[in-house]
């Protein structure tokens, strides 16, 4: 079996492509804590048949089972009012996005990535309102003024608790300093189509709104408006990120897993859980502007998989526990533990090509004795270095590991990560035969801090 080491063939004329190399996931690139290619091709029939689930319940648009693989296609017819709706909310200098979960982890994420490469002082400040956290909110009115602040608030349901608190706060706040009649004209809503407080409220003060596809749960839908809206207003190239996603949803159509990158990965991690119990899966960037992408896959992987096999009677629960490392700098917290510690884990470590942000290292005579190495080095050679000595020791201890190489970090190549990882998630979700598009411990909670709040403390 020849296992996955580049992407396709690139085209220099076109975008490129996200480097894959997955060697090191199997037997013959880490030794015994590999899969084999019996493994594989053993579970050959079942991914066929999974993929054949997910292509014809991909069928229908946003009405589809799985609309969210289909996002790049979906979005845009209505890309134009993301855009000049943008355009009226980036009169502000800043913007308060507030949401939670999936409502604001993907596209915090995306916009940490690109003003880190990319800062832009024309363009508002986006803050993300997520925890229903008194000093944070204390923090965001002391230190902006009501007339130069614009309001987006997202929740599908249009009722999510910690929500709908904090913008029911910012919209008081707004009218005893503005007015009701002007405080309505800073304001905007992303959420079902149809349903929900928000819907309700959008109707009856005429509030700008856009819509959420009633079939795209929350961590899945940072290429919907949720995302795709406050990212325009910040001057991201949405058009960019859609099409990275499709470039991707363009590798991913065959049912082999030598053709499709999300099919191949998707298997690799089921069977590390279900074969080699692998119950731990870290993701590792090395690039700040990459942290906060591993946030958002966090609660795709983990809010998607982590569940009961009831159609299994007697198997562990499904799902792996995504962890966040960040190299190089906990190479000085975690690896330790990592070289020394149970052979229970997955690596994914996230590589960058290029740098358009770089420093030389200056190196005078006098100090050139302690750090003869660093001679005539740039700060991102020695990161790569700590990269490759770092996955060489996670190698050489046993712990599969995959490489996800980013040829720069834009918006179509991030976008061709999103796209993978819910495509991998969905593919890992049906493997274990659970659905991966719902959250129902997730929902008991919500029903329980419902039910303090409303006084009643029965059991």
């Amino acid at each position: 079996m020849k296992h996955r080491n580049n992407s396709s063939p690139q085209n220099t004329s076109s975008p490129k492509l996200l480097h894959i190399d997955s060697a090191r996931l199997y037997r013959d690139g880490v030794g015994a804590e590999g899969i084999t290619t019996a493994e594989m091709e053993e579970l050959a029939p079942e991914l066929r048949r999974i993929h054949q689930i997910v292509v014809a319940q991909s069928r229908g648009g946003e009405n589809a089972e799985f609309a969210s693989l289909n996002l790049h296609a979906i979005m845009t017819d209505l890309l134009a009012s993301i855009e000049t709706m943008a355009a009226q909310i980036r009169r502000f200098e800043d913007v308060i996005v507030i949401g939670i979960g999936g409502s604001s982890l993907g596209a915090k994420a995306v916009h940490h990535a690109m003003t880190a490469v990319r800062p832009d002082s024309s363009v508002p400040g986006l803050h993300f309102l997520e925890n229903i956290d008194p000093y944070r909110l204390r923090d965001i009115l002391q230190h902006h003024k009501a007339e130069k602040v614009g309001v987006i608030c997202i929740s599908k349901s249009g009722g999510t608790i910690e929500t709908a608190i904090q913008f029911l706060i910012l919209r008081d706040w707004l009218e005893k300093e503005l007015g009701k009649d002007k405080a309505r004209t800073h304001q905007w809503l992303v959420t079902d189509p149809a349903s929900g407080w928000l819907r309700e409220l959008a109707v009856r003060e005429d509030l700008p709104s856009l819509p959420v596809p009633p079939k795209v749960g929350g961590r899945f839908s940072v290429l919907t408006a949720v995302g795709l809206l406050p990212l325009a207003v910040a001057g991201v190239d949405i058009r960019a990120l859609l099409a990275g996603a499709a470039d991707n949803a363009g590798r991913c159509t065959a049912d082999d897993i030598h053709a499709n990158p999300a099919l191949e990965i998707a298997a690799l991690f089921y069977l590390f859980d279900i074969n080699k119990n692998k119950r731990v899966s870290v993701m590792m960037p090395y690039a700040d502007p990459l942290e906060l992408i591993v946030d958002w896959y966090r609660q795709l992987w983990a809010e998607s998989l982590g569940k009961r096999m009831e159609t299994r009677p007697g198997r562990p629960p499904a799902g792996t526990l995504p962890v966040r490392a960040m190299g190089a700098v906990d190479q000085h917290s975690q690896l330790q533990m990592y070289l020394e510690s149970r052979l229970d884990k997955t690596f994914t470590f996230l590589a960058l090509d290029s740098w358009d942000q770089d420093f030389s290292i200056p190196l005078p005579e006098e100090n050139r004795k302690f750090f003869p190495y660093l001679a005539g080095k740039k700060m991102s050679q020695v990161l790569e270095a700590e990269f490759q000595a770092t996955r060489q020791v996670i190698t050489e201890t046993g712990h599969p590991n995959m490489t996800l190489r980013l040829p720069a970090i834009n918006e179509h190549v991030i976008g061709q990560m999103i796209d993978l990882y819910q495509r991998i998630t969905v593919y890992t979700g049906l493997l274990y035969g659970i659905n991966p598009l719902d959250q129902p411990a997730v929902e008991k909670g919500k029903k329980l801090a419902i039910k303090l709040l409303s006084g009643d403390r029965s059991t």
